[in-house]
């Protein structure tokens, strides 16, 4: 969603060293992406953006000089090359220039024709708990996103009966049957992950691998 539209030198704007030369226009956003790097696949949230790149709060640790791409929800691939790294917060410059304006609309006209776009998802495999109806149920998480996830089961589930998923290092989620067929299901929750608890747990996963 844009937040608002300004020059570079507003109160999110990246530090001097970001980008040379400097963006004259900047679009300061609140966007998440799913960036790719050497760590794998990772959450992201943009918080600016130009023709030249964009500043985002990341998870995983990242150095000057580090190839990266971004997937934002609407499809677009953004990639560059990190110019700085400051407290959480990293600086790309892309690889080619991108029109701003045509990423916002992309992003704005699948809005409107699909609903809310669905937020990245990300293969995670780890055995779960699901508690509904007074029963306790184990099966394995395929993956997970800020709003949802897919699980392998061994139960039989109907479309929107509410449950209760624990996932080891996450917080326990309500979440209602979108869908059940073949052992399978998907969860949407009730209430989303923060960006901070799904990015931070990725990110441990992947240093342990």
């Amino acid at each position: 969603m844009v937040l608002v539209e300004q020059s570079g030198n507003g109160p999110d704007a990246a530090p001097d060293r970001s980008l040379a030369p400097r963006e004259s226009r900047v679009t300061t956003l609140l966007l998440i992406g799913k960036l790719r790097s050497h760590h794998g696949e990772s959450l992201c949230r943009i918080r600016n953006l130009s023709s030249g790149g964009l500043m985002a709060e990341v998870h995983v640790p990242l150095t000057e000089g580090d190839p990266v791409e971004i997937e934002l929800k609407a499809g677009d691939r953004l990639s560059g090359e990190v110019r700085w790294v400051m407290a959480g917060r990293m600086g790309i410059a892309f690889d080619n220039p991108v029109e701003v304006g045509n990423v916002l609309a992309r992003a704005a006209i699948r809005s409107s024709e699909q609903g809310l776009v669905r937020a990245p998802r990300f293969a995670a495999e780890c055995p779960v708990d699901l508690r509904g109806d007074g029963r306790r149920h184990t099966g394995q998480l395929v993956n997970v996103s800020q709003g949802g996830a897919r699980l392998h089961v061994d139960m039989e589930l109907e479309q929107d009966q509410l449950l209760t998923l624990s996932v080891p290092g996450l917080p326990d989620r309500m979440g209602g049957v979108r869908w059940a067929r073949d052992a399978a299901l998907g969860l949407a929750f009730v209430e989303p992950l923060s960006f901070d608890e799904l990015g931070i747990w990725l990110a441990q996963r992947r240093l342990r691998t």
